[in-house]
């Protein structure tokens, strides 16, 4: 896990420009610093030494220096690969995971990646071809941001990177905040910046001497449905099975101390089950919870429950009202984008505790998506009716869940935020949801998967485990799993009223019943409790005294923002913040409480 970043015909390229670069990704990378320069290339990484710690050092290359490479995230089955690259003769120097690119693209060119069990944004330059490839994870567990105007080409991890080169515009992309008072999330591959967009999961760009930029796709979930598909419910309970062991057996490699997110729920209850039947040593685990939240269910005992069924090294922490007074300016810093879900604070608690003993976190993200966990997800005959109603609330990036909540009212927001545009209307019938026409909510879980799970879900956790440079690994999104989870019949996923039925008869030989079949209990956060009276002055200080408003960007109405329910005056406050911490850049203002931008 590290920070990449680089150019290409920068007329400023140089290490200077590198340096520039590395400076905001330090968090992501507190254990080295490397870069590679050629004419008019040049890229460089902050690394978090995960894998070989004494020789992994990056930017590593081929045999004969042709062909270099950095990457962050990791490769989870280099070990296999590595192996067979040696017998065909391919010369090692590290015991790196990332070293296997640069072999196998000697074998294969760009279609390496195909080869891939992993979590990456990577660069790899052909010296000989004067070609850089930029290239993205299939489920864009790993961020890849870009900018390409003027006749140059510049990519990071981070925002604040290509930012920082003074050479990128800061204009803001109005579509983008749109769609962030819509979904609170800004979907790939919109950025908040005009000029900077996000790269596509299972895409990689080619670059040429002549800045001559290619954008391809490798990998489509719609594309990559499984060759056998099973007979009977015991032959689909066997191979997730195998899929779910065996991911948890690749992602337990590491050459640091390693942990597990355990909630309670059934998704992060089976990572820990798996991880914890393949490790050779007591897994830890950590818990998080919200002091005083009226109406949430206390997990502690679900949690406590699973970490003695597996033995592992169990610890708990609580987040209360004051952690969202102190940590939001800190977070937003390190979120970069507008971003409202405030699960980026119980996350940021729990990575913070997990740092202090381990380097690599498992979490259970992608059960939900994968196999139809939501509430929304029950209710296939409106989902039918949204279909055929041309879809015009929903835009691109959209999901279904945007339409289940409270309607947003583009004249509200219109009323606040005169660059206020409604989404370009866009269908969810797109390749994906046409390819499982036939399957309604395998058509929506699709949309999920490219939409909720990628731009809110990963990208959070992303964000902020590496705030405290710690690496999040994410066993249910091994692609093969994904693969085929997502192209079994929805029957399996829901019967009876029962989602994720097939996930939970397979998980019943290794968790209890009541951890299973509890009602759901999501990982957000209870803003209506937080928001009693002072905060809530406080967001409406902050909105009415700020940048944003000076500047006519927002129109207030104070008495319109009495008015506002709690989210939607959130998610006004956090564009404010947003706006001053990363627009009018500052260091991270860590130290700092909402109060001191009232």
């Amino acid at each position: 896990m590290c920070g990449i970043f680089g150019y290409f015909n920068s007329p400023e390229g140089n290490e200077k420009l590198l340096r520039k670069m590395a400076e905001q990704q330090i968090h992501r990378g507190p254990d080295s610093e490397g870069f590679y320069i050629n004419g008019a290339l040049g890229f460089g990484i902050r690394r978090l030494s995960v894998i070989d710690l004494v020789t992994g050092d990056q930017p590593i290359h081929n045999e004969n220096k042709t062909v270099w490479v950095v990457c962050n995230g990791e490769i989870y089955n280099y070990q296999e690969l590595s192996k067979s690259l040696k017998e065909k003769g391919h010369v090692f120097y590290t015991s790196s995971d990332v070293e296997c690119l640069v072999h196998l693209y000697e074998e294969h060119g760009i279609d390496f990646l195909q080869q891939l069990n992993g979590m990456f944004g990577l660069a790899l330059y052909d010296a000989q071809k004067k070609c850089l490839y930029v290239a993205r994870d299939r489920l864009g567990i790993k961020p890849l941001y870009y900018s390409a105007e003027a006749g140059h080409f510049l990519f990071a991890s981070e925002l604040r990177s290509l930012l920082a080169t003074d050479s990128v515009s800061r204009d803001l992309d109005w579509d983008a905040l749109s769609m962030f008072l819509d979904l609170m999330y800004i979907p790939t591959p919109f950025s908040p910046c005009k000029s900077i967009s996000k790269l596509q999961p299972g895409h990689y760009f080619e670059i040429n001497n002549n800045l001559q930029l290619e954008e391809h796709a490798y990998w489509k979930l719609e594309q990559h449905s499984p060759v056998y598909f099973p007979k009977s419910e015991s032959e689909a309970i066997e191979k997730l099975t195998y899929f779910m062991r065996d991911a948890g057996r690749l992602q337990l490699r590491a050459d640091v101390p390693l942990c597990a997110f355990l909630s309670g729920g059934i998704d992060s209850s089976a990572v820990v089950a798996f991880a914890a039947m393949e490790s050779s040593f007591p897994l830890r685990t950590y818990h998080v919870y919200f002091e005083s939240a009226q109406g949430k269910i206390d997990e502690r005992p679900y949690a406590r429950a699973v970490a003695s069924r597996y033995g592992t090294v169990h610890s708990e922490v609580t987040v209360g009202r004051s952690d969202f007074n102190r940590l939001i300016p800190q977070l937003l810093w390190h979120l970069e984008e507008p971003f409202g879900d405030l699960a980026s604070i119980p996350t940021f608690i729990i990575s913070e505790m997990a740092r202090k003993e381990v380097t690599v976190c498992l979490n259970g993200s992608g059960g939900d998506e994968l196999f139809a966990g939501y509430a929304y997800h029950s209710y296939p005959a409106y989902l039918k009716k949204v279909f055929l109603s041309g879809m015009d609330k929903v835009g691109i990036g959209g999901n279904v869940r945007s339409l289940l909540g409270k309607a947003n009212n583009p004249k509200t927001w219109k009323a606040f935020f005169p660059h206020y545009r409604k989404r370009s209307a866009q269908t969810l019938l797109d390749d994906k949801s046409r390819y499982f026409e036939k399957d309604l909510i395998n058509g929506i879980l699709a949309q999920d998967i490219d939409g909720y799970l990628q731009s809110n879900v990963l990208f959070l956790l992303d964000k902020i485990a590496m705030a405290v440079s710690l690496e999040g690994r994410v066993p249910l999104l091994d692609h093969r799993l994904v693969e085929y989870a997502a192209h079994l019949p929805s029957q399996w996923k829901i019967r009876n009223g029962e989602r994720k039925y097939i996930f939970k008869k397979a998980l019943e030989p290794y968790l209890p019943h009541d951890v299973l079949y509890r009602k759901k209990e999501g990982f957000g956060a209870p803003l209506s409790d937080w928001l009693e009276a002072d905060m809530r002055t406080d967001l409406q200080r902050i909105v009415t005294h700020g940048i944003l408003s000076q500047n006519g960007l927002l129109s207030i109405d104070t008495d319109m923002l009495a008015c506002l329910n709690p989210w939607d005056l959130w998610k006004i406050a956090c564009l404010e913040l947003w706006y001053r911490l990363i627009v009018h850049p500052t260091d991270c203002p860590s130290g700092m409480s909402l109060k001191d931008f009232t």
